[in-house]
């Protein structure tokens, strides 16, 4: 779920082949079918996972909670707030980021 929350939106799509090397990354072995399991797990979850067939089948995270104008506006606000230090404005910010693709 991290990772394709993290690495995938509708421009930046992940194989299988592909989540079995970045969970590699974290020292986590998986085969194909497995990958497919969690992928169906994670549908059941709620997690909007969408496949698109070229010459692989690719997947990545849909519809997210916010979208990315809606993460902008949370983030200008955050960042013209007066009562909030810059500290904390950094933090809330990284924390939204979060709810978006690194892309």
């Amino acid at each position: 779920m991290k990772i394709l929350l993290e690495k995938t939106d509708e421009e930046n799509t992940m194989t299988v082949n592909e989540m079995i090397a970045e969970l590699y990354k974290y020292d986590i072995t998986a085969e194909r079918k497995s990958i497919y399991d969690d992928l169906e797990a994670l549908r059941q979850y709620g997690i909007d996972i969408t496949s698109r067939k070229t010459r692989t089948t690719d997947y990545f995270v849909g519809n997210r909670l916010f979208e990315l104008p809606e993460l902008k506006l949370l983030v200008d606000a955050v960042q013209c707030s007066k009562f909030i230090t810059h500290r904390k404005s950094n933090e809330l910010i990284k924390k939204i980021e979060s709810l978006a693709s690194k892309h």
